[in-house]
């Protein structure tokens, strides 16, 4: 985009002379936090919490009657914390980054010990180590706040954070799809809070799992986990990978506020204590689109299409009687395109949408819920939810008759008429119910079920053509449908740790969904983790099965003889998956280490059409683009294979580094019986990632980060310019489908983030330099017919994102 800088200039030297003003306080915040059982969940009272950082007095307390422990006055900086408990692994977490701000609160889980009072040392320091999810054994990784804001090119996003580990890679720069091992991103599962999210993302298309701009607020995030591969019993309706998000709780010591303003947007951010003595918070955050800021105040931003959204967050957290918890919460976004074509004076790359039409787009995707959580006894946990969610759908086109005048290149309007307009809204209740039981250190079950009630509405129409692409007549409905379904997913998981070198689990899993009566009754799930000196050595497997996307079991083919659609696909099956996977770890060194894993993924029950084709819904999940089905059978199958290498660098003296690289292969099978390669097999991917943490004096610091990424490029195959311009979108041969590929990816992103504490307000000024050298990285080809009338002229090579540099300036006080 053509940003004027000017405005960012002048925000820079504001923000330059503010931090200059002079201030006599020291900088000093608070470190606080909870110790509690990592299965059961019961608070620790009695624990030994230490708070020690180089050059620095460690600083002693314990936990109390609740499992609470809290130091004030303690300097910003970076500080590590120990904590120690009689029978239980001591546990030690250093990077603790300490702003004078924001106060730090901790949530601990302790280990119990299988040598009674031996208290063997247990590191989080790792990236990835942590795991908030003791059921995982293998193919799993924890991830912070930090780290969503660390990784240059990451812009605080969840899912971009994730494409720098092994085996996931983006799938479009202009949008956070991510292909994980191979897979398609629509089977990647969001969860919050133990129950499924809709896509958290602006401007969703239906059936994808991404989009250009996260409706989540990093910010917002408690530690969480990602999952690529054998997950966990308790998690169903995914074939690809999970994000198990948690939300964290707002400040219980103070009232802290936030204000930023970037590139993504203006927000702002509130949180504090409700009663101090009891601990209870709320939390609220609320951002607005920036590019409709700039457009208002008469900054070009690159293209008259301005992408309007806004988001918000909330929750309310109420400490309850022996442990337990109530919290209710909330996340919610709206967004708005109009793209008027129509509006063109002179020809311009319309970098949304296509050149023959307006288009006039808008989604939306809210959740609200409550969770009630409590330890029953020392031995017993529960953790409820219920849910509500809706997302929706509304798009208009238009299609756009104009007149390019040679002498001066000028559009002359001819007409504008209607084209096609479609609604699709999906409403949903959830509940889940999970509990965990701890028999002893050695011994521990977790069970549940989670619910859906889903209720989906889909209208689409489009004008009917004849003879020519100018010819239209009346309406043709393409969907038409009212549909409820139930999600039925029970589950059960046994851990068992026999010694201190061996963990084992085993668990079941079940899924029913009822608008096709397909009940995936035994997907069975079994992991194993051995400690030899050094060596951890990991091994997973699991069967897993997918609904698949709401709107294509309403898709219609035709019209019956009384007048309604046909609609073929309602008994349409789920997708099934069998995961293997072994690893191997160890340190490399005091602060080094390397983990290697190996897997196999086999794929059936694919919905593919019925006459011969190379069609398979394996290849869908990704961009801007809805699928119009035929009649589709579950014959298809695919598969994934590779094998994945990460080196890292833990974040010690203020610097980290991350290698991962990835060797796989990813094939599938449509009707025609023959094998090919999927869209998203390009064969390798590497990441190189480093941040250093530059330390001027106890009050400012400045963060530059780098990441360069290298993959094969993207499938595509030969064009039928026939039937593309027929049906105005790109239609492939099925003959050498996705046997050729683009030139490989090549990126290189550099972020600097520039901080300063002042007393009781911390500052940060931040800029991320997307594609620094500007590379033309294609995407894919695309159908966008131009004034010429040409038809070998109607199918154009679309390319990702240029040099983007993307800006924000962050005040917390």
């Amino acid at each position: 985009m053509k940003l004027r800088t000017g405005a960012l200039r002048g925000l820079t030297t504001a923000v330059f002379f503010i931090a200059l003003m002079p201030w006599s306080l020291a900088q000093v915040s608070s470190v606080s936090g909870r110790v509690v059982d990592v299965d059961a969940r019961f608070p620790l009272p009695g624990a030994t919490v230490e708070l020690f950082s180089a050059g620095a007095a460690s600083q002693f307390t314990s936990t109390d009657a609740a499992g609470q422990f809290a130091f004030e006055s303690v300097s910003v900086g970076r500080w590590s914390l120990r904590i120690g408990f009689i029978g239980y692994e001591t546990f030690v977490q250093d990077a603790v980054e300490v702003s004078s701000g924001r106060p730090v609160f901790l949530e601990v889980p302790l280990q119990e010990s299988l040598v009674a009072l031996e208290a063997a040392e247990v590191r989080a320091t790792d990236e990835g180590d942590g795991l908030m999810n003791e059921m995982a054994t293998v193919s799993a990784r924890a991830f912070t706040v930090e780290e969503t804001d660390r990784y240059a090119g990451s812009r605080g996003d969840p899912a971009r954070m994730a494409s720098n580990f092994a085996g996931v890679q983006g799938a479009d720069d202009s949008r956070n799809d991510i292909v994980v091992r191979g897979n398609s991103p629509s089977g990647v599962l969001w969860r919050v809070e133990g129950v499924d999210l809709p896509n958290p993302n602006h401007f969703s298309i239906p059936g994808t799992g991404g989009g250009p701009v996260a409706i989540l607020n990093n910010k917002v995030l408690a530690n969480s986990d990602f999952y690529t591969a054998a997950f966990p019993a308790e998690f169903g309706n995914s074939t690809a990978a999970v994000f198990d998000l948690r939300m964290r709780n707002g400040s219980a010591d103070r009232w802290v506020r936030s204000a930023q303003f970037g590139f993504l947007g203006a927000e702002a951010m509130l949180e504090g204590p409700i009663n101090r003595e009891k601990r209870s918070t709320f939390l609220i955050n609320y951002r607005y689109s920036s590019a409709v800021i700039f457009s208002k105040l008469g900054i070009d931003i690159g293209t008259s299409a301005v992408p309007y959204y806004q988001d918000g967050t909330f929750r309310l957290f109420f400490p309850q009687r022996k442990g337990g918890a109530l919290a209710f919460w909330g996340i919610a976004g709206v967004s708005q395109v109009d793209i008027m074509i129509s509006e063109q004076e002179r020809p311009e790359r319309n970098i949304y949408g296509d050149n023959d039409r307006d288009q006039l787009f808008g989604s939306g995707t809210g959740i609200v819920g409550a969770t009630y959580t409590r330890p029953l006894n020392e031995r017993t946990y529960v953790k409820a939810t219920l849910a509500a969610s809706r997302d929706r759908q509304d798009s208009e086109h238009n299609l756009v008759y104009r007149e390019l005048l040679v002498p001066d290149s000028t559009y002359r309007l001819d007409s504008v008429v209607d084209y096609m307009r479609y609604h699709f809204h999906n409403n949903r209740l959830s509940a889940a119910l999970h509990a965990t039981t701890k028999r002893d250190a050695r011994t521990t079950w977790r069970y549940g079920v989670n619910v859906d009630y889903r209720v989906g509405v889909f209208e689409d129409s489009i004008r009917i053509e004849v003879d020519s692409l100018d010819a239209l007549q009346g309406w043709e409905r393409r969907w038409d449908a009212r549909q409820t379904s139930v999600l039925l997913q029970p589950f059960f998981q046994w851990k068992f740790r026999p010694n201190p070198s061996w963990t084992l689990t085993a668990g079941w899993h079940a899924q029913y969904q009822s608008l096709s009566g397909d009940f995936s009754w035994f997907e069975p799930r079994l992991g194993a983790q051995l400690q030899r000196g050094a060596n951890r050595f990991t091994a997973g497997l699991g069967i897993h099965s997918q609904v698949q996307s709401t709107y294509l079991y309403a898709a219609s083919n035709g019209t019956l003889p009384d007048g309604t659609l046909n609609v073929p696909n309602t008994g349409m099956g789920m997708t099934r998956s069998g995961h293997a996977v072994v690893g191997w770890a160890r340190p490399l060194g005091a602060v080094w280490s390397m983990k290697a894993e190996v897997y196999r993924q086999q794929l059936w029950n694919i919905p593919v059409e019925r006459e011969a084709s190379a069609f398979s819904l394996i290849n869908s999940g990704a961009g801007f683009s809805r699928l119009f089905p035929d009649s589709l059978t579950n014959d298809g199958t695919a598969r994934n294979q590779g094998v994945e290498l990460t080196v890292s660098r833990a974040f010690r003296d203020n610097w980290f580094v991350l290698l991962t690289g990835s060797l796989f292969d990813s094939k599938f099978v449509g009707s025609d019986g023959i094998e090919r390669n999927t869209d998203f097999n390009g064969g390798y991917a590497w990441n190189a990632l480093a941040s250093k943490d530059w330390r001027f004096s106890p009050a400012w610091s400045l963060v530059t980060g780098l990441k360069v990424t290298r993959a094969g490029g993207r499938r595509y195959g030969t064009p039928d310019l026939a039937a593309s311009n027929a049906q105005r979108e790109l239609i492939y041969l099925d003959e050498g489908f996705n046997e050729q590929q683009f030139a490989p990816y090549f990126r290189v992103d550099l972020k600097t983030n520039l901080t300063w504490n002042r007393p009781e307000s911390t500052h940060q000024l931040g800029i991320d330099f997307v594609n620094l050298t500007g590379r033309e990285n294609v995407l894919k080809l695309t159908y966008a017919p131009d004034e010429s009338g040409d038809p070998e002229s109607s199918i154009r090579e679309e390319y990702q994102l240029g040099f983007l540099p993307i800006f924000f300036y962050r005040v917390d006080f």
